[in-house]
């Protein structure tokens, strides 16, 4: 490959897209790395179609506004394609446990001390009451972002 090969803008950016986009699928699997890769062979796409040939830092600046547009109109639908197939975890053994409350915990915060840790706490959604005042007993329903989800023990 001749040095000048690496000097033709279209030749760098395609060179440069393709590195990156191996490197993000192999090492990192789709980061933001995947944003910047494609801009670069998108640049180079133009670059080729229409022989233009713009300086190499005219061409990085390209670059980084078509990396750029292209995250701002690709990031939903990529969080939307890599959150697809995940299923929260319901078979915590925490769940159906009996604890007492140390704090008030309402439907929005709370906590609660068990087996020695203080854990975050909120009463379920669909709870009859607003809040559970220190020593309350409840039952775990769930376990939702390391939160015990709650419900009232009725006595």
């Amino acid at each position: 490959m001749e040095a000048a090969f690496l000097y033709d803008p279209a030749n760098a950016s395609l060179i440069a897209g393709l590195i990156l986009l191996g490197l993000d699928i192999v090492v990192i699997g789709l980061s933001p790395v995947m944003f910047v890769a494609v801009g670069a062979l998108l640049t180079s796409a133009v670059l080729y179609a229409t022989g233009w040939r713009p300086p190499l830092v005219e061409t990085a600046a390209i670059v980084a506004g078509a990396s750029l547009l292209i995250a701002i109109v690709g990031r939903t639908p990529l969080q939307r394609f890599q959150n697809a197939d995940i299923e929260e975890d319901k078979s915590s053994d925490l769940i159906g446990r009996e604890v007492t409350t140390t704090h008030e915990v309402t439907k929005t915060r709370g906590v609660i001390f068990w087996s020695g840790v203080e854990w975050q706490a909120r009463l379920a959604a669909e709870s009859d009451i607003e809040s559970l005042p220190p020593g309350a007993r409840a039952r775990v329903a769930a376990v939702e972002n390391l939160a015990l989800v709650l419900t009232p023990k009725l006595r």
